[in-house]
């Protein structure tokens, strides 16, 4: 049995993010790609509120002395990035919402956490390959068009400090966030 060298999984790991960075440099803006809501306009709204209805909230919390900014470019989303949509699109379009919106690392982990959990509730195992691949490819460094906080302009934005604000998960399940999502989706 071959070994395996330090050195080469260093090589592989550095190959799979030039990958990734040289795959989606096209764009810092998502693009929209999913049926039917790149045709109904009607569907698209709704999701696009939920999505802002969702940043409002964790943003603006109580007591909050933050300015109140939504995200400079408006909603969007691609499905589940450069994976097949499947029966799980809901759950990548949910965890976009987070994703656009950004925040802390914290959210950032909840929001990953959410897509690992409820693609695996769809097809076991999917959701931890999905959890690796936004775990890497999601960061807030990388000038993908998927990387967290990818709904402002200023690259690279980074994690912001909103950790007295409400957490993801309480957020997505208060609004409803995937029964919405879901519906919408439905052609």
């Amino acid at each position: 049995m071959p070994q395996i060298h330090l050195h080469d999984n260093l090589r592989f790991v550095i190959l799979l993010i030039m990958g990734q960075i040289l795959s989606a440099c096209t764009t810092m803006e998502a693009r929209l790609s999913l049926e039917p809501y790149t045709k109904d306009k009607q569907k698209r709204n709704s999701i696009e509120l939920i999505a802002e209805q969702y940043c409002q909230q964790k943003r603006y919390y109580q007591n909050s002395t933050s300015e109140k900014k939504q995200p400079d470019f408006i909603f969007t989303t691609d499905g589940c990035s450069r994976a097949p949509d499947d029966n799980w699109v809901a759950c990548c379009v949910v965890h976009d919402i987070p994703y656009w919106c950004g925040g802390s690392k914290k959210d950032r982990e909840a929001a990953d956490q959410f897509l690992k959990q409820c693609v695996n509730k769809q097809a076991n195992v999917m959701g931890s390959l999905f959890y690796a691949g936004v775990r890497l490819g999601g960061t807030p460094w990388l000038p993908t068009p998927w990387r967290w906080g990818y709904g402002w302009d200023d690259w690279p934005r980074g994690y912001e400090s909103l950790d007295r604000s409400p957490p993801v998960l309480k957020l997505l399940e208060d609004l409803n966030i995937k029964q919405v999502v879901q519906e919408q989706l439905q052609k």
